[in-house]
């Protein structure tokens, strides 16, 4: 094993151009990958073990329609429901409309409960309890635009004036907080609803959504249903979906935004197999001579085999790290650029796992035509190819 691998090793360092070119491409690849991956994986709303845990229930006629606050008291009396909880999007910026945050008033208590994923203070959190002016920020809001703990910070809303006729609702910074790769990472804000809904004009005792976790045991798509059925009849039917559903939905309005992602990492990946392989098969051409010395010296067709997947692995290995490497760096510097946009996912292990299997999968497709010709060659044809 440890001749095939000094051999796989001289041969790309002897045919440099060609080893770094191929390198190059599949390093691309695999930035591509790393940064599109982690996306897609923020947008379906992180790990499945939190994203397909909750429902979102929304008005049946979109998110724009608000619900009555009084629907919470009975989807909590329906059986399998352990909490229930709600947000309303209040369309905030800082400063000016080209500054948008996703910013939710919410059940402060009962938010956090639901969000396992947030990381926060204990100090924070009580603190962010007690003030009902307050909010908590995502630690990377935070650093972009100079917030700190205890800040009165003024910020307008595209949706509710403030009934005191004030321009921009004036909240105080209680601490800020983390989200995990489980929940996707993602950059907001939370509020206190009561403070909103005394303070706004119309809409009053009206949420966006509700959000409900299931008691265990329970399947999540049977209380959905029992949630829909509950107000099919009502002024305000509701639409049931888990976590990782709703934000699917709520992203097709820009388009197939996850399926667009797939297409482009597939067609990557499938004409970096059809140049890498092309290239490696030719390289087993041009050393057909070297290949019938090996077999004349005793090498079987399982050393020779063995040799070619080195080959093929050490790129494909060395590639891919670049390339991950290179998404890492380009996924936490567009974070911290624009995280009300951008979650703040450096590289989830979900992704990275996917990226394994996908480096075996290549490495073997890839060393496949070439291996196939190595195997083929026989001493005397490889001498005589050579003196012809």
């Amino acid at each position: 094993m440890k001749a095939e691998l000094l051999l796989a090793w001289e041969h790309l360092r002897f045919h440099r151009l060609r080893s770094a070119l191929l390198l190059i491409s599949i390093a691309l690849a695999f930035a591509a990958y790393g940064v599109l991956g982690t996306l897609r994986f923020s947008l379906n709303s992180g790990d499945d073990g939190v994203s397909q845990t909750r429902l979102i229930v929304t008005h049946q006629a979109g998110l724009m329609e608000p619900l009555p606050l009084a629907h919470l008291a009975r989807i909590r009396a329906l059986p399998g429901v352990a909490d229930v909880g709600h947000a309303t999007w209040m369309g905030a910026y800082f400063q000016d409309q080209r500054q948008m945050l996703m910013l939710f008033a919410v059940d402060p208590a009962v938010w956090i409960h639901q969000h396992p994923d947030m990381s926060i203070g204990a100090g924070a959190q009580q603190a962010f309890l007690s003030q009902r002016n307050s909010i908590l920020v995502s630690e990377a809001l935070a650093s972009k635009f100079g917030w700190r703990v205890g800040d009165i910070v003024p910020l307008g809303s595209i949706l509710f004036s403030p009934r005191n006729g004030e321009a921009a609702w004036p909240f105080r910074v209680a601490g800020v907080f983390t989200s995990s790769d489980d929940g996707g990472g993602r950059n907001y804000i939370i509020s206190h609803y009561e403070y909103l809904n005394e303070g706004r004009e119309f809409w009053q005792n009206t949420v966006g959504t509700f959000m409900v976790t299931a008691s265990p045991g329970h399947q999540i798509q049977t209380l959905a249903g029992l949630i829909d059925a509950e107000f099919a009849s009502s002024d305000a039917p509701t639409s049931s979906n888990t976590d990782q559903a709703f934000h699917a939905e709520f992203f097709a309005q820009f388009g197939n935004v996850a399926l667009m992602i797939k297409a482009i990492i597939a067609a990557a990946f499938a004409s970096l197999v059809l140049v890498v392989s092309s290239t490696m098969a030719l390289a087993v051409r041009q050393s057909t001579r070297d290949i019938g010395v090996l077999k004349v010296l005793g090498y079987s067709h399982l050393r020779v085999l063995r040799l070619i997947l080195l080959q093929t692995a050490g790129l494909i290995l060395l590639g891919a790290t670049a390339g991950l490497g290179i998404a890492a760096a380009v996924n936490a510097a567009v974070t911290r650029s624009l995280p009300q946009f951008m979650p703040d996912v450096v590289m989830p292990m979900p992704v990275l796992g996917e990226a394994v299997l996908i480096i075996v999968g290549m490495g073997l497709l890839i060393a496949a035509l070439p291996a196939a010709l190595a195997l083929r060659i026989r001493p005397i044809q490889a001498f005589a190819i050579e003196q012809g």
